[in-house]
């Protein structure tokens, strides 16, 4: 029943013959037949999860690297802000973005 079930899920048509397999009867041809292509879907289920398992474990060093970007994004966020605030402790004014600014210098 499983086995049916199998079959019927990988697209396998079985043919069971009325005689009695065991002795090479009209039916152990088409069992050998289902046979191997049970076999050959195995296989292929077999790299298919293969594939999958080296899939997963690509995403998994795409996310740990996506993690130290972060990581290093966020230093460098709160390096720029300090730098920002010493910038206008000593009377400077820090670029914009946008504009372009440059940085005034201060009066000597």
């Amino acid at each position: 029943t499983a086995a049916k079930t199998m079959l019927k899920s990988s697209g396998i048509n079985a043919e069971y013959g009325g005689g009695n397999n065991q002795s090479g009867g009209p039916g152990a041809k088409s069992n050998c037949g289902v046979l191997q292509k049970t076999v050959n879907y195995i296989q292929e289920l077999q790299i298919a999860h293969s594939q999958v398992v080296e899939r997963l474990q690509e995403q998994n060093q795409v996310l740990v690297e996506m993690a130290k970007i972060r990581e290093n994004l966020k230093r460098v966020e709160q390096e720029n802000l300090f730098l920002r605030s010493q910038l206008q402790t000593h009377g400077l004014e820090p670029m914009t973005v946008q504009g372009q600014t440059p940085v005034s210098r201060p009066n000597q």
